[in-house]
């Protein structure tokens, strides 16, 4: 009994086609994952808030008190008021990059 290869095996457009999406398709997820990171930041369930830092109490006493309520305060301006927002803003930049080096690739490499 012989084995025959599947007629669409032979198609050279069906070889084609697949190249061309192996090709693109790290643009379609790029473009998927900064689209789903711009929803994500745009919609913000009050699930996924954040606490707010502990009420501002009276003058911390001593040095390292000071520092340490220094720092908490960095902290706070610095964190992200909701996660989702936060998640939504790295899929965005991950998705940027994943683009630019996509495209930097197709400028790049030469053809064959």
């Amino acid at each position: 009994m012989t084995m025959t290869r599947h007629p669409a095996d032979l198609n050279p457009l069906r070889r084609h086609r697949a190249a061309r999406w192996e090709r693109f398709a790290p643009f379609a997820f790029g473009a998927g994952i900064v689209a789903a990171g711009a929803l994500m930041s745009r919609f913000r369930p009050a699930a996924l808030d954040l606490p707010e830092a502990a009420p501002e109490r009276a003058e911390p006493s001593g040095r390292v008190g000071q520092v340490l309520a220094w720092t908490r305060d960095g902290a706070d301006h610095a964190a992200p008021e909701n996660m989702s927002a936060q998640l939504g803003r790295s899929l965005m930049m991950a998705g940027t990059a994943m683009l630019a080096a996509r495209l930097l690739d197709e400028v790049l490499t030469p053809r064959r």
